[in-house]
């Protein structure tokens, strides 16, 4: 229903705009690159997500990456060579990503099933029938792996198993964005966000809240007016979370209390990063912003890729990256937002956003295309 809901809703917005209110996406700049990308690996898995609008991305480990596709196949590849490892095919429709750690591999299905994989061979080591579509990205810890469903709850399973451990429950509006935020556990908290526009720290052991936050409150008379998913990406370092919601405000909160550091009014859901005490969001026009992680204040914007439905940006060293719709990676300048360089991964564009480990950017294209990027060093 909620879906079905969102489907009108969309239509009838259509119905009542003009070209005038369609905001075209901005061609691609013109600069002189900078730096040098060279592309380390590719690798395809199957067909992406298909006509899905899905955040499929890779979980990259210390020595592997594990790859999804929405028809079921999962891969084990090398992380520095992008070797196959293994490679099964489930006949499930995956839609919630994947994860990996202490030894399993895990995903969500569209039919609300959990599964987890043996590391070692793909062969599978459990699966568990949840309350609802998963489309979020698993959380695996030492002893409990976490599920968000699309009705709402929160479950958690054992590693080991797969017994349900416990499980939250949230309210969820009737009218909602396709997608979810992906929880993660932290020593003995697991943080998740909701369609409500809260984001809640839970004790992993026992489920219990130990804080929650209202991001944003609703504004507006429609169903339109008032929706303020918590859908993209927060980002955690030292003691502060940092989050965004869609219509609402960007925040950075205290992870013990959940008690704000700061606010500021803001309106996204790709979700926000954080590197070296500076944030960085994309708004729902596709602007970038890097802000000051400790005040909020900004320190600049690029509008030049307007319209351009970005991905969360991800930075790293003196850099932050970004994915477009036309499947181009973007590399800007951590300094003032100016454009480095610029690669085309996959011709069906880039939804979820890039990986990085250790210097190197890890990206999956809506096709399936795998790839794995490094600036070249200084000559």
């Amino acid at each position: 229903m909620r879906l079905l809901l969102l489907i009108l809703a969309s239509f009838a917005i259509v119905a009542c705009s003009d070209d005038d209110d369609v905001l075209p996406p901005s061609p691609l700049p013109e600069f002189k690159p900078s730096i040098q990308v060279e592309k380390l690996w590719g690798y395809e898995i199957d067909n992406g997500i298909e006509d899905n609008f899905l955040l499929l991305r890779p979980a990259i480990t210390e020595n592997f990456v594990y790859a999804v596709s929405y028809d079921g196949e999962v891969a084990k590849l090398d992380r520095k060579e992008g070797d196959e490892l293994w490679e099964i095919d489930t006949d499930q429709k995956i839609t919630g990503g994947v994860d990996a750690g202490y030894g399993v591999v895990l995903y969500g299905t569209a039919e609300g099933e959990a599964v987890a994989l043996n590391d070692e061979d793909g062969s599978q080591r459990w699966l568990t029938k949840l309350s609802g579509q998963v489309l979020a990205v698993p959380a695996v810890g030492p002893e409990l792996v976490v599920f968000q469903t699309y009705d709402g709850r929160l479950h958690a399973l054992t590693r080991d198993t797969g017994e349900v451990k416990w499980v939250y429950d949230t309210s969820v509006p009737a009218l909602t964005l396709r997608g979810e935020s992906s929880p993660v556990q932290l020593g003995n908290i697991v943080l998740a966000g909701f369609a409500n526009g809260k984001l809640v720290a839970l004790d992993s052991g026992t489920g219990f809240v130990g804080w929650e936050r209202t991001i944003s409150e609703p504004q507006g008379r429609s169903e339109l007016e008032r929706l303020n998913d918590l859908d993209g990406r927060f980002w955690l370092n030292r003691n502060t979370v940092f989050a965004v919601n869609f219509q609402g405000n960007l925040v950075a909160l205290d992870i013990r209390t959940g008690q704000p550091r700061w606010t500021k009014e803001f309106s996204s859901f790709a979700g926000v990063s954080e590197f070296l005490d500076q944030v960085y969001v994309v708004d729902e026009d596709s602007n970038i912003y890097a802000l000051d992680a400790v005040n909020g204040a900004d320190v600049w914007q690029q509008e030049l890729l307007k319209g351009r439905t970005l991905t969360a940006p991800t930075p790293y060293d003196r850099y932050a990256v970004v994915g477009d719709f036309e499947g181009y990676l973007h590399w800007l300048s951590y300094r003032d937002g100016s454009f480095l360089a610029r690669v085309k991964v996959d011709g069906d564009g880039l939804w979820a956003p890039p990986i990085v480990k250790d210097d190197i950017v890890y990206v999956q294209g809506n096709s399936g295309e795998i790839a794995a990027y490094q600036v070249a060093a200084d000559e």
